[in-house]
C-alpha cells in the first residue's frame, strides 16, 4: 500500500514541476472535440426558451383529415384576429407590420399574420397608426 501511494505522489510531483507538453492530436481527435463542442452549444440552446412560432389554423375539416398527424408541439399559439397580444409582436413602433427578416416566420405564416392584423385593425382591435396602451391589455 505504501509503495503505491508513494508512486502516485512522485508522478504528481514530476508533472507539476516539469514543463507542460503540448499533445499532438490526430484529425479524428480534433473532429471529435469539435463535435463535442457543438453538442454542448446545442444543449445550451435547448435549455433556453425557444422562439414560439404561431400555427395557421386549417380552412376546413377536410384538410385536417387529409393531413398527416404532426408531432405534438406545445406552447404554439394559433394566429387569430382576436389574439391581440400575439399580433402585437408583429407590429413595429410606428404601427407597421414587421418584415419577415425580423419576425422569422415562413412566407405563408407572414402572409397570414399580415392578413389577420389588417382584419383586426378594421374591427378596431388593433391601432392603425402606432402602438397605444389603450388597445392592449
Amino acid at each position: 500500500m505504501k509503495n503505491i501511494k508513494s508512486k502516485k505522489k512522485s508522478k504528481i510531483n514530476s508533472n507539476a514541476s516539469g514543463k507542460l507538453r503540448r499533445r499532438v492530436l490526430s484529425l479524428s481527435q480534433l473532429l471529435s472535440r469539435i463535435r463535442k463542442q457543438r453538442q454542448q452549444k446545442l444543449s445550451l440552446q435547448k435549455r433556453q426558451k425557444p422562439i414560439l412560432r404561431p400555427i395557421i389554423p386549417p380552412k376546413s375539416l377536410v384538410i385536417i383529415l387529409k393531413e398527416k398527424p404532426e408531432k405534438t408541439v406545445y406552447n404554439r399559439r394559433i394566429i387569430d384576429y382576436k389574439h391581440c397580444g400575439l399580433l402585437q409582436r408583429y407590429i413595429g413602433l410606428g404601427g407597421k407590420i414587421l418584415p419577415r427578416r425580423q419576425t422569422r416566420l415562413s412566407a405563408k405564416q407572414q402572409r397570414y399574420v399580415a392578413k389577420t392584423i389588417k382584419s383586426a385593425r378594421i374591427m378596431g382591435l388593433l391601432p392603425f397608426v402606432s402602438k397605444e396602451k389603450g388597445f392592449f391589455r
